[in-house]
């Protein structure tokens, strides 16, 4: 059966509302009737969709870490803007998305200690972040600082990023963060 244009948005629409509800409530508190009613569907639709909670969060996070994914690719990609610039429009794409927002801590929480229900795919997802960094700074064929290898760097702003989202107070300070570490990173 081919899904129509209708079945694919209200899908997405559900997995939108079902994020939502899994940052806030987290996976073991949140249930099927409350993701329901935030995607404005009927518990029966619900199920047509999905076949029950754990394969709700799977695809409602696979969905957030492909669309960080891309973004991330995305900002690498941009033309005209030195490493620098990428670099910190990559950490942010993927780390930065909610910054300042009541999701912040509540995804985090969910990519972090949902391993039960995500198997290896946020491991997957963080190694190919990685991997899509150290390939953008080996690209630029500018030489790492010190004996650092590309995907060291990647790591360590990675790490940076990480810390960071937790301790300030919006995005834009978020973005200068960045700023600071990315320029580190990558002085001669």
């Amino acid at each position: 059966m081919t899904a129509t244009r209708g079945d694919i948005q209200r899908r997405e629409q559900v997995l939108a509302a079902a994020l939502t509800v899994f940052a806030t409530f987290g996976y073991r508190k949140t249930s099927m009737d409350a993701v329901a009613r935030a995607a404005d569907i009927s518990r029966p639709g619900l199920y047509f969709l999905f076949s029950g909670k754990e394969e709700l969060f799977r695809e409602t996070m696979r969905q957030e870490l492909d669309r960080a994914l891309a973004d991330v690719r995305t900002a690498l990609a941009a033309p005209g803007a030195d490493l620098g610039a990428r670099l910190v429009a990559a950490l942010d794409a993927n780390l930065g998305r909610y910054v300042g927002t009541h999701l912040n801590e509540g995804v985090d929480e969910l990519l972090e200690h949902g391993t039960a229900q995500l198997h290896d795919m946020y491991d997957d997802y963080r190694d190919a972040f990685l991997d899509t960094l150290a390939a953008a700074i080996t690209d630029s064929g500018r030489t790492p600082t010190g004996d650092a290898t590309p995907h060291q760097i990647a790591e360590v702003l990675q790490a940076a990023g990480e810390g960071w989202k937790h301790r300030v107070a919006d995005r834009a300070e978020f973005v200068t963060k960045l700023g600071v570490a990315v320029g580190v990173a990558l002085r001669p």
